[in-house]
C-alpha cells in the first residue's frame, strides 16, 4: 500500500498517456474528439488552479480573465501578424504570466473572501475590455478566422492537434505533481496553514505567493492558448464570471491541494452537462442538486475526501527509530553566534492604540547562556518576541542580532540569519506530515531553484534526499521517529512541543526563542523539555525562554529579565531576581504579602508541642 501511494501519480501518467494515444480511435467521429481535446485543456487550467486554490489556499474567481488573456493574444497575433502555434503559446502564457503578477500585489494587503472580490473585478475588467476594445477584440463578434495551427510548418490534423493538447495536460500534471512534492510545494502548503509560522522557518510569504499566482496564470494562457486554435473563433461570452465559478469547482470537486484532483474535477464537470442534456430545461437543477450531494458527502472533494478513507483503513505505517541518535551539531551544523553579545533591544517601544504594550524596554542578551523572561499575564512578553523577531514593527528603538541593526527587517529575513522560534500557541502546519514540518524548515537552505524542482535535475535530488534526511535526523534526535509519516494535528499536545522545537532547529538558530514550551505539559514532559533545553545550549545556541512554570526557567536560566506593563522591572540571576521587591510586588501584590499573620509568626520556643 505504501509502495502504491508513493508511485500513484506516476502509474497514473502512464495510464493517461495510453488513453491520450488511443484515444483517437476510441473516440470514433469529429465531435466526440473535440470534446476529450475541450476536456485536456480544462483540465491544464484546473492544475494551474489547484497550484493558488489548493496549495497556497489563495481563492481566485478571475481565472476566466487570464484564459481570455492568453486566448486573445494568440487570437490577434494568429490572425493580423501571422505568428504561427509556438510563438502564440508562448507569447500567450507570457502575458497571461504578467497579469499574474499583477493580481498578486493586492495578497499583500487582503485575504479571504476581500482577495476573491479583487479577482471578480479582475475578471470584469478583462471581459468588458473584450467587449469594448472593438478595433482589437471585435467585440461582441469576436475575432474569428484563426489559422490552422502548424508545427514546424507542417498543419495539424484534428488528431495530431489532440495529442499536442494530451502532451501539454501530461506536462502541465507533471509540473504539479513536481512543485507539489518539492520545497515549493511544502512552503505554500505551510504558508496556507500558518503565514507566522512559514516566514518563521525562512520563507518569504509574499514571493511564494506571487509565484503561484504566476503559473496559475501562465497555466490559464496557456489554456487559452490552445482554446483558440480548437475553436478557431472567441468572442467575450466565452470567458465569462459564471466560467471563473465553474474552473474553481473543478479543483474544488476534485479535491482541492490534491495531484488527481483537478483532473477528476475538470474530467466531471466537462463530461456532467453531456450527460444531463436529456433533461432539457432541468439540466441545470440536476447539475447543481449532484455537486451539492457530492460537496456534502465528499467536502475534502472525490479524491481528498477518498485518500482520507483510504488513510482510516491502512494508516501510514510508523517506522521504529534506526540507529543511535546524531549529534545535534552533524545533522545541521549548529555553531555558537559568535561575540559577546547575540541580541540587544535598546530603548523599544510598541503601542497598540492607547495602549504601551512595551515601554521603552532595554535588554540584552550574551552568546550561549540560557536567558528567562519572565513577568505576569499581560506583561509584554510574547510582544517582546514578537518584536525582535520581526511580527511586530516598534514605533521607536532598535534591535541588533549578532551585532547587525535588524530592526526593520522581516521574520523570514532574520530567520535565514539565524533566528528561530516557536509559539506560545503551537502553530504547527496541521494537515502536512510531521515529517514535512520539520522539513519544510530547511526552505531557505536551497541551492537550486523552481527549474530544478520541475525538471528533477540531479543536484536537486541530491539537496532533497540530503535534507530529508537530515529532517528524520532531528526527529530521532526530539524522540518522534516513529511517528513521522502521521499527521501533525494528530500528536499529543506535548509532542506537538517537540515537533516545534525540532522544526525551529531546522532553521539552524544561533538564537532560539521559546514562547511557553512548558504549557500543558505533564510533570515527565517538562523534566523531558528542560533536559533537550540545556542539551541544544551546550551546542552553543542561544536560547530565551518565555515561561510562567517558575521551578523549570529558574532551574535553566543563566540570566533573567522581568517585565511588568511592558517595562523591564528587574535583571539578574535567579537567584536576585527571586529576592527583588519589584519583582514580589508585580507577582503577589506587595512584599507583606509574602510574610504570614502576626499571629502565625512564633518562635520555635513559643510553638505548643
Amino acid at each position: 500500500m505504501m509502495w502504491l501511494s508513493r508511485n500513484l501519480n506516476w502509474l497514473f501518467a502512464v495510464v493517461a498517456a495510453v488513453l491520450i494515444l488511443a484515444m483517437p480511435d476510441i473516440a470514433g467521429n469529429e465531435y466526440a474528439l473535440r470534446f476529450y481535446t475541450l476536456m485536456l485543456i480544462y483540465t491544464i487550467l484546473a492544475l494551474g488552479l489547484n497550484v493558488l486554490v489548493g496549495y497556497t489556499g489563495l481563492v481566485s474567481l478571475g481565472q476566466a480573465g487570464l484564459y481570455a488573456i492568453g486566448a486573445y493574444t494568440a487570437a490577434i497575433l494568429a490572425t493580423r501578424l501571422g505568428f504561427g502555434f509556438v510563438p502564440c503559446l508562448i507569447l500567450g502564457m507570457v502575458f497571461a504570466g504578467s497579469f499574474g503578477i499583477l493580481l498578486a500585489y493586492p495578497t499583500v494587503r487582503v485575504r479571504g473572501v476581500y482577495l476573491a472580490v479583487v479577482t471578480i473585478a479582475f475578471g470584469i475588467i478583462v471581459e468588458n475590455i473584450a467587449i469594448e476594445w472593438d478595433s482589437l477584440t471585435g467585440s461582441w463578434v469576436g475575432i474569428s478566422n484563426v489559422p490552422k495551427p502548424t508545427l514546424l510548418g507542417l498543419p495539424l490534423n484534428h488528431k495530431m492537434y489532440f495529442y499536442i493538447v494530451g502532451g501539454c495536460a501530461l506536462a502541465a500534471f507533471a509540473v504539479n505533481v513536481n512543485i507539489m512534492n518539492s520545497r515549493f510545494g511544502r512552503a505554500m502548503l505551510a504558508t496556507s496553514q500558518s503565514e507566522i509560522a512559514a516566514a518563521s522557518l525562512g520563507i518569504n510569504v509574499t514571493a511564494l505567493r506571487t509565484l503561484a499566482f504566476v503559473l496559475s496564470a501562465v497555466t490559464a494562457g496557456a489554456a487559452g492558448v490552445l482554446y483558440v486554435f480548437l475553436n478557431k473563433y472567441i468572442s467575450p461570452d466565452i470567458f465569462s464570471f459564471s466560467d471563473s465559478i465553474r474552473f474553481l469547482l473543478m479543483v474544488i470537486l476534485g479535491g482541492a491541494g490534491t495531484t488527481l484532483g483537478p483532473v477528476v474535477g475538470a474530467g466531471a464537470l466537462s463530461y456532467l452537462p453531456e450527460l444531463l442534456q436529456q433533461f432539457g430545461e432541468w439540466q441545470r437543477f440536476v447539475y447543481g442538486a449532484l455537486l451539492a450531494i457530492v460537496m456534502f458527502v465528499l467536502p475534502r472533494g472525490i479524491v481528498g475526501s477518498a485518500a482520507d478513507i483510504l488513510h482510516r483503513f491502512f494508516p501510514a505505517a510508523r517506522r521504529e527509530t534506526d540507529g543511535d541518535k546524531r549529534p545535534l551539531g552533524e545533522i545541521v551544523s549548529i555553531g555558537p553566534a559568535g561575540g559577546e553579545v547575540c541580541l540587544e533591544a535598546k530603548d523599544l517601544s510598541l503601542h497598540f492604540g492607547g495602549l504601551a504594550a512595551l515601554n521603552n524596554v532595554n535588554a540584552q542578551l550574551s552568546s550561549g547562556e540560557i536567558h528567562g523572561l519572565i513577568g505576569p499575564n499581560g506583561a509584554g512578553k510574547s510582544t517582546l518576541l514578537n518584536a525582535v523577531s520581526g511580527i511586530y514593527r516598534v514605533n521607536s528603538g532598535r534591535v541588533f542580532f549578532l551585532g547587525v541593526d535588524t530592526t526593520d527587517m522581516r521574520s523570514h529575513q532574520l530567520a535565514r540569519r539565524g533566528l528561530a522560534r516557536t509559539f506560545q500557541n503551537t502553530e504547527l502546519f496541521q494537515e502536512m506530515t510531521v515529517l514535512d514540518n520539520v522539513w519544510a524548515g530547511f526552505h531557505s537552505d536551497y541551492r537550486t531553484g523552481l527549474f530544478g524542482a520541475i525538471l528533477r535535475l540531479p543536484s536537486y535530488r541530491k539537496e532533497e534526499e540530503k535534507h530529508r534526511r537530515a529532517a528524520l535526523d532531528l526527529l530521532n534526535f526530539v524522540g518522534l521517529t516513529d511517528y513521522a509519516y502521521e499527521k501533525a494535528k494528530s500528536l499529543p499536545f506535548g509532542f506537538q512541543r517537540k515537533l516545534e522545537i525540532a522544526r525551529a532547529l531546522a532553521v539552524r538558530p544561533k538564537l532560539l526563542l521559546l514562547d511557553e514550551p512548558a504549557a500543558g505539559l505533564t510533570q515527565s514532559e517538562i523534566d523531558d523539555l528542560r533536559d533537550l533545553i540545556i542539551q541544544l545550549s551546550d551546542h552553543g545556541i542561544t536560547i530565551v525562554v518565555v515561561e510562567h512554570h517558575m521551578e523549570l526557567v529558574m532551574a535553566i536560566s543563566s540570566q533573567m529579565t522581568v517585565l511588568d506593563y511592558g517595562e523591564v522591572i528587574a535583571k539578574g540571576t535567579a537567584a536576585e531576581v527571586q529576592e527583588d521587591p519589584k519583582v514580589i510586588e508585580a507577582y503577589f501584590g506587595s512584599p507583606e504579602m509574602l510574610a504570614p499573620p502576626p499571629e502565625e509568626r512564633l518562635d520555635d520556643a513559643e510553638r505548643e508541642p
